[in-house]
């Protein structure tokens, strides 16, 4: 896992330190919702430009355990923990599982993915209390283990805090599975 030096860090908390104290919630959340639009600012501000920073690393990055990303959108929209719905999965999907599962997943596009869910971990005391009995899937990133399986990233409520794990896509999914999805 790539891990960013302490100065990093510190230089984070101090941008986040200096924010206007009058800034307005709708205000951070639109930057919020939109991280190309406040990394571009972020950038502009600190002379660089956004290209030069990319898109966020993945936290947990599978590549160094053997895996293979399948598929990935590091520009699909961020989720903010409060906007966060359950979706089901499309109908009839409850009992596919294998080759199938994995097809129909491939063909959907939109999806939260690993990045959203890393992100919404990194603060989850805006997820709602009633999504802590699922696992909330974000199916928009795929890997495939050594052992060839399509694992998904997955967020868990757990011994009173949230979690991330990757489920086996070919395992389908059950009444405990939530799609993750946002309401905004």
């Amino acid at each position: 896992m790539t891990t960013a030096p302490d100065w990093r860090f510190e230089f984070a908390g101090a941008v986040a330190a200096a924010l206007p104290p009058d800034i307005d919630e709708e205000t951070a959340r639109a930057w919020a919702a939109d991280p190309d639009r406040l990394r571009a600012a972020l950038a502009a501000a600190l002379g660089g430009t956004a290209a030069e920073s990319g898109p966020p690393a993945l936290r947990h990055d599978k590549s160094e355990e053997g895996w293979t990303l399948v598929r990935d959108d590091p520009d699909a929209p961020m989720i903010a923990a409060a906007d966060i719905v359950g979706g089901g999965f499309p109908e009839g999907s409850e009992d596919l599982v294998g080759e199938p599962m994995v097809d129909l997943i491939m063909g959907m596009d939109g999806l939260p993915g690993q990045r959203q869910a890393e992100r919404l971990l990194a603060g989850p005391d805006g997820i709602a209390e009633e999504w802590r009995r699922y696992a909330l899937v974000f199916p928009g990133t795929i890997w495939r283990s050594p052992d060839q399986n399509h694992q998904v990233p997955c967020l868990v409520h757990r011994d009173g805090e949230w979690g991330i794990l990757f489920g086996i896509l070919e395992g389908g999914f059950d009444s405990r599975d939530r799609l993750a999805q946002s309401k905004a």
